[in-house]
């Protein structure tokens, strides 16, 4: 007998989004599993599930590192919030699509009197659009890290990795502040060898073939579910959200 999940409630489980929980590749697996099997209306609990959970890595790497991607643990919370803000808005793509029809979709809590927002219930308003933006940009980045680790570079190790996994797919898009706080964070604390970075993120004791298999297995699911979003964000011109 199959397993029905409320994913509803399971979106509003705070029990589900804690770092105090450890770190779960399984459950990574699981969740980008269920999201793919319908790319055109992501779940948002195992879309923004798989994202939350990956963040719980980077402070077994460095807790310097951890801090500094803090920031995507705050978007996914952000996100989970506009859920309960738009409750008849059940995928990501229903509720960007949402806030492209009420013309909100571009407000980033700076610009929103100029998009005439001046006194109203959207004046500070922060959009799902933007966030999920970003949270994109951090697909993107480690889907770079994981194919980094695919490449089979015998003198890659964990700084090499994530590092220049950084400086393409994130520093274009940051402030020089926040590139150089990022870069502060990887000079101090960030060592180890790839078998490290495999053991570390994949839960796998060594880079075999087992584990290169298991590699490319969540590899292609993540940008599965990335290529998808992303497209859709293409069709409706929001990769320059402001």
């Amino acid at each position: 007998m199959v397993e029905l999940i409320d994913t509803e409630f399971e979106l509003e489980n705070d029990l589900n989004f804690s770092q105090t929980i450890p770190y779960d590749i399984s459950k990574i697996e699981s969740a980008l599993t269920l999201a793919s099997k319908d790319l055109s209306n992501l779940d948002p609990y195992f879309t923004l599930l798989a994202e939350y959970e990956f963040t719980k890595f980077f402070s077994q790497i460095s807790s310097a590192l951890a801090m500094g991607f803090n920031d995507i643990t705050s978007k996914v919370e952000k996100m989970r919030e506009k859920f309960k803000e738009f409750p008849e808005c059940k995928t990501i793509q229903q509720l960007i699509l949402k806030e492209i029809e009420l013309n909100i979709h571009k407000l980033n809590g700076e610009n929103n009197s100029k998009f005439g927002h001046k006194k109203d219930k959207y004046e500070k308003y922060c959009s799902a659009s933007r966030t999920f933006l970003r949270l994109l940009w951090f697909m993107e980045f480690l889907i770079e890290i994981f194919k980094t680790i695919l490449a089979d570079r015998k003198k890659d190790n964990i700084k090499k990795i994530i590092g220049n996994s950084y400086d393409k797919i994130l520093a274009p898009r940051h402030s020089w502040l926040v590139r150089r706080a990022v870069g502060a964070a990887m000079m101090f604390g960030m060592s180890g060898s790839k078998d490290d970075a495999v053991r570390i993120i994949f839960c796998c004791e060594k880079y075999d073939s087992n584990a290169k298999e298991k590699i490319q297995k969540i590899t292609n699911l993540l940008e599965n579910v990335w290529s998808a979003a992303n497209e859709f964000y293409k069709e409706n011109d929001l990769l320059k959200l402001p």
